[in-house]
């Protein structure tokens, strides 16, 4: 099979050099148009339909153009899949090619650019098996593949960033473990058993995985692996002023932050979403819920609304600065309609809050009660203090939230919509329930110091994205975000023990 998919290779670059050849221009064209091509690795490069018309789109798609256009050389793409590339810029029919990582065998024919993007390898296996192959390097967890006769699906031409797990992988001897797919195939062959776990780019891994929905069935290895990903030029067809023009605008597309901006739209909220995912940060979530609803329900209870009414004032601050949020950034789904268990939580909170108080109001009547009533008002303070911190929980994770969604719908510039977000997550929706209620001292513009946490350290963490954009990842995010979350929640809680609170106009 492997014999006849590179000779189908060889033919399908025999049948493009006889199209192409007529239309070649000599290399004394410094600005001739270069031939490409792209494998399909989303969120990198992937076809979109426009108007019917399919159409490259993707991170290394937008700043291969980019830098294409810097340099001076257009570029006309090939339908051809990964190896046959390859095999095009040995012979010289193709004349560059992305996302290519560099190997001495390939320095053999390939004139590699600068580092134009960075990568992190990981390899993905079933949930639960990750701890049956413990290591610490690349070196480590061949031998262990070895040794268990692991089943490990690769990319079908693709070089690896590690020497060791590149030998590994072209060893004829470690056929029967090495299993080469399409990119599209790993997932499928994971779950039906085919193979028992595959290496592939972290957020190309990440993105599928969210859009097949297959969280609760995978999982990440702990093991990164780094490396640098270049444009990989034919010494054949392309001149060494190409490339260094080539390099060039690859230096300017990062100087500038094209490369950082390309990186917020596809790159970022992924990597973001891995974090956010995690349970850990779910239960925080829920608890910021709770808490926001809960304020709303001690608010109807003192200032005796009904039922519904209690549902409303609940409702607003733990759901409505997102709702808020979503219509200003145009998001097709609104946050709260893409779960039910936030509207599920606040209705079991609601109804048994209601029903906590009834019974509480009945016992007042009746002197068995009063030693319970007793006890519940000896606490009041204690309750009041705890509502306070899951109040803090929540400000905290909102605030994280909305910065979130700033990187994913691309609002730009990030430091200015990063923190106005958080702020409308996080405070937005308790404005509104005192908007309704009619409240002329709304405490959240009126002296709380309360939304500035929000912006603060909303702006903290987009400045922080901003700034390590070039060599952001997994593990830059979690810092980042567990920072911000940590750093709001204490500031929060430092200004209820020291009494701070905003600036007014008058005293």
């Amino acid at each position: 099979m492997k014999r006849f998919d590179l000779n189908l290779g060889r033919l399908l670059i025999i049948v493009l050099a006889f199209l192409m050849w007529p239309h070649l221009p000599a290399h004394a064209d410094q600005h001739r148009n270069l031939i490409s091509g792209w494998d399909a690795l989303p969120p990198y490069s992937y076809l979109e339909s426009k108007q019917g018309v399919p159409h490259w789109q993707g991170l290394d798609v937008e700043l291969l153009q980019e830098i294409a256009r810097r340099a001076g050389y257009p570029i006309e793409y090939a339908d051809l899949d990964w190896p046959t590339l390859v095999q095009g810029i040995e012979s010289g029919i193709v004349d560059m090619v992305p996302q290519a990582t560099y190997t001495s065998t390939r320095d053999a024919f390939a004139v590699f650019s600068r580092p134009y993007r960075h990568e992190t390898v990981v390899m993905i296996a079933k949930r639960g098996q990750s701890a049956n192959l413990p290591a610490d390097t690349p070196g480590e967890l061949v031998r262990m593949i070895k040794a268990t006769g692991f089943r490990l699906g690769v990319l079908r031409g693709a070089a690896y960033p590690d020497a060791e797990i590149r030998a590994f992988i072209s060893d004829p001897a470690n056929s029967d473990q090495v299993v080469e797919l399409e990119a599209n195939e790993f997932l499928n062959s994971l779950i039906f058993g085919q193979i028992d776990g595959y290496l592939s780019d972290q957020i190309m891994a990440a993105n599928e995985i969210e859009i097949r929905d297959a969280g609760d069935f995978v999982e990440e290895h702990p093991l990164r692996i780094n490396g640098d990903l270049y444009l990989m030029f034919s010494k054949t067809s392309v001149q060494p002023e190409v490339v260094t023009a080539f390099n060039q605008a690859i230096e300017s597309v990062h100087a500038d932050g094209t490369y950082r901006r390309l990186n917020e739209k596809y790159a970022f909220p992924i990597l973001v979403k891995l974090t956010l995912n995690n349970d850990w940060f779910f239960a925080v979530d829920i608890i910021g819920t709770i808490a926001f609803a809960l304020s709303g329900l001690l608010l109807a209870f003192r200032y005796n609304y009904d039922i519904f009414g209690a549902f409303i004032l609940a409702a607003l601050p733990a759901v409505g600065g997102g709702v808020v949020r979503d219509l200003i950034t145009n998001r097709d789904t609104l946050a709260f309609l893409s779960s039910p268990i936030y509207l599920q939580v606040i209705m079991i909170l609601v109804v048994g809050g209601y029903a906590a108080i009834r019974v509480t109001m009945a016992m007042r009547k009746r002197s068995l009660g009063a030693a319970a009533v007793a006890f519940f008002g000896r606490r009041r303070d204690q309750i009041n203090r705890l509502v306070q911190v899951s109040d803090a929980i929540g400000l905290a994770a909102f605030t994280v939230t909305g910065v979130v969604v700033a990187l994913a719908t691309g609002s730009s510039p990030i430091w200015l919509w990063g923190p106005l977000l958080a702020a409308i997550t996080a405070a937005g929706g308790g404005i509104l329930r005192d908007v309704v209620r009619s409240d002329p001292d709304v405490p959240f513009i009126k002296g709380e110091f309360y939304p500035e946490i929000a912006v603060i350290w909303g702006l903290i963490l987009s400045f922080y994205f901003e700034h390590e954009s070039r060599h952001l990842s997994m593990n830059d995010v979690t810092i980042g975000i567990v920072v911000t979350f940590v750093g709001a929640f204490l500031t929060r809680i430092a200004t209820i023990y020291f009494g701070i609170r905003s600036p007014r106009f008058s005293s």
